[in-house]
C-alpha cells in the first residue's frame, strides 16, 4: 500500500505542474482591464483575504503580475499569440503557444485517464478501508469519470442590469451550472475604455486566448465552469459557491496612465528559456 501511495502521489505531483501552468493562464481571464500605456491595480477578495494585483499594457503586450508576487510575471504577446511566464529569481522563462498548452493538457489527460483505470483495476482487490484511502488520496478523481460522461448543463444570461465601477459603466452577465448560479461578470465595451486600436486588439485577443485556455484546463481536470460568452472587458468578476456565497471576487481598484518602459514588457536578455515539463510515466 505504501509503494502504491508513493507512486500515486508522485504522479499527481508531476501532473500538478502542468495543471498550474494551464490554470495560471486561464485565471487571467478574470483580470482583463487595461488602458493605453497604463498600469491597472485591482483587488481580489478570497474569503477574508484580500490581495492587490496589477496589469500593464503597451505595444500590443500585456503584463500580468500574479497575486503576492512582486517580481515574477506573465507576458502575453498579441502578435505572436504566446504566453510567457518569467521567474525573476531563477532568471528563467517559459514561453508557450496555444498549441503547446493544448498538447500539454492532452498528454496530461491521457496520463490521468490511464492512472484512473489502473487504480480502478487495483481497487477491485483492495479491502474497503484501503479503497477509501486511495479514493481520498486521488482527490476524488475516480468519481469524476462519470461526471465527464455526463457533463453539467451550462447556461448563460446577458442581463440589462448596469453598474458603474471606477467611473466606467458595465453590463452584468450571469452564468449557471445545472441551474445554480456559478459566476457573474460586469463587462464594459472596449469602445468606452479609452484604448488605442493596438491595445484594444491585444486585449480582445488575450480574452479569446484565455477563454480557450480555460476550456483546456477544465477538460484536463474533468470538470466544467460556466463563463459568459461576452464581447467586452470584465471590470468585476464574482465566482459563486453552490450555496450562493461569493468565493472569489475581482474588481478594478485604480488606473494610472504614466508611460511604461519597453524593458518592462520584454524578457531580460540574460534569462534562460525553459522547456515545457514532460508528463510522468504511469504504471
Amino acid at each position: 500500500m505504501t509503494s502504491l501511495s508513493n507512486k500515486t502521489t508522485q504522479n499527481l505531483s508531476s501532473l500538478s505542474v502542468s495543471k498550474k501552468i494551464i490554470m495560471g493562464a486561464s485565471c487571467l481571464l478574470f483580470s482583463q482591464l487595461a488602458f493605453s500605456d497604463a498600469t491597472v491595480v485591482y483587488e481580489q477578495f478570497n474569503g477574508a483575504s484580500k490581495t492587490l494585483n496589477s496589469m500593464a499594457i503597451k505595444d500590443g503586450k500585456i503584463r500580468f503580475t500574479p497575486p503576492n508576487q512582486n517580481d515574477n510575471f506573465s507576458l502575453y504577446d498579441s502578435q505572436s499569440g504566446s504566453l510567457t511566464h518569467v521567474d525573476m529569481a531563477q532568471k528563467k522563462y517559459l514561453a508557450m503557444s496555444e498549441k503547446d498548452i493544448a498538447e500539454q493538457a492532452n498528454q496530461a489527460k491521457k496520463q490521468m485517464d490511464t492512472m484512473r483505470q489502473n487504480m480502478m483495476d487495483r481497487m477491485k482487490d483492495m479491502p474497503p478501508e484501503q479503497k477509501k484511502q486511495v479514493e481520498q488520496m486521488m482527490n476524488n478523481h475516480l468519481s469524476r469519470v462519470n461526471a465527464q460522461k455526463n457533463p453539467p448543463k451550462v447556461e448563460q444570461k446577458n442581463t440589462s442590469k448596469t453598474e458603474t465601477i471606477s467611473g466606467i459603466e458595465c453590463t452584468v452577465h450571469e452564468s449557471y451550472i445545472d441551474g445554480i448560479k456559478n459566476s457573474e461578470l460586469c463587462v464594459a465595451s472596449p469602445d468606452n475604455m479609452g484604448l488605442d486600436g493596438q491595445d484594444a486588439q491585444a486585449l480582445m485577443a488575450m480574452q479569446g486566448f484565455m477563454k480557450r485556455m480555460q476550456k483546456v484546463a477544465q477538460t484536463m481536470m474533468g470538470n466544467s465552469a460556466a463563463s459568459a460568452d461576452i464581447q467586452g472587458i470584465p471590470l468585476r468578476t464574482k465566482l459563486f459557491a453552490p450555496d450562493g456565497s461569493v468565493k472569489l471576487e475581482t474588481q478594478l481598484k485604480s488606473i494610472t496612465t504614466d508611460g511604461i518602459s519597453s524593458d518592462k514588457m520584454s524578457i531580460p536578455a540574460d534569462f534562460t528559456a525553459m522547456q515545457m515539463p514532460g508528463m510522468p510515466i504511469m504504471k
